[in-house]
């Protein structure tokens, strides 16, 4: 996603709470706690049940607005929970963009949870299933919800990202410097070809995005602040990018046969979802995105079962 060129300055707890407080009155004295910050918000837990998110630009702020109304129409057509902003707090005068809250959905984010200690088939048919009620929707009910289209349909940023994120993880030691030469390679060469329809994706749909329960169910997916109308791969490559080959198979058992391109592309989309886990845990200080960019890159290192 793109970014602004001036983003508002981050919040403090105390500001955070500050604003959450002075909105909305039932909120006024529950306590708020940072959960942590992504490329685009900073999230805070209220009162131990909500989840309140605060864009970091204007062009998050946007999405925001788009993501409450896409979420409310979502809820009765998916089969897992998804989250239902209640709270929605306007842009004002000590606060450039507006910022809000849902209920907590409950379960751990897969990314926190040992890989080993899932599932991974039993998630992904799961997973594919759900995948498949979402690439369903109209998109065109999705575009007048304000749901906008791919910006990069040509993955020329996609591309360039993704080198530069793998300059960054081999700068750092995070992937040898005698393999750079190759990924970098494959991630120059776009996979462009065959994209068919574009879809409602999630556009982010990753571990991190998805909630699981003590038995590794999972109880809900998360942050669709990247949904757009696009290529279904993208969804594919978080599946591929988390569990293997084998989480994609398991999923494709439920949502239906894809065309080779469309895998193709999904491990293209896989690889550079890889690198920029990496880059960003670095930046961030977050060792276990850098952990799941490196068990992510090595897989797809290796041939797996679709290959041409």
């Amino acid at each position: 996603m793109a970014h602004d060129a001036e983003q508002p300055p981050a919040l403090t707890d105390a500001e955070a709470a500050e604003r959450i407080h002075a909105r909305f009155p039932s909120l006024a004295t529950a306590r708020v706690v940072r959960l942590g910050e992504g490329t685009d918000h900073q999230a805070f837990e209220v009162a131990g049940r909500y989840v309140f998110r605060f864009p970091k630009s204007g062009e998050a702020a946007e999405h925001l607005k788009w993501e409450a109304r896409l979420l409310a129409w979502l809820e009765p057509r998916l089969p897992l929970p998804v989250p239902d902003y209640r709270f929605l707090a306007p842009p004002a005068a000590d606060l450039a963009v507006g910022f809000a809250g849902y209920e907590k959905l409950p379960g751990t984010p897969a990314l926190l949870v040992v890989p080993e200690q899932l599932d991974l088939s039993d998630l992904g048919r799961r997973l594919g299933a759900f995948l498949g009620a979402l690439h369903a929707l109209a998109p065109a009910e999705a575009g007048a919800l304000g749901v906008p289209a791919d910006d990069d349909p040509e993955l020329e940023a996609w591309s360039a990202a993704a080198v530069d994120d793998l300059r960054l993880a081999v700068e750092h030691g995070h992937v040898e410097r005698h393999l750079a030469a190759a990924w970098e390679q494959r991630l120059r060469v776009r996979p462009t070809e065959g994209r068919g329809e574009p879809r409602l994706v999630h556009g982010d749909f990753a571990a991190e995005h998805v909630l699981v329960d003590a038995h590794g169910a999972p109880t809900g997916v998360i942050d669709w602040s990247d949904a757009c109308v696009g290529d279904p791969a993208r969804d594919f490559a978080g599946l591929l990018h988390w569990g293997g080959a084998d989480m994609l198979t398991a999923a494709l058992e439920t949502y239906g046969a894809v065309s080779p391109a469309v895998l193709t592309r999904a491990r293209w989309f896989a690889a550079c979802r890889a690198v920029a886990d990496i880059a960003f845990g670095q930046t961030q200080g977050r060792p276990e995105y850098i952990a799941a960019g490196q068990r992510a890159l090595t897989g797809l290192g290796k041939p797996l079962p679709f290959d041409a």
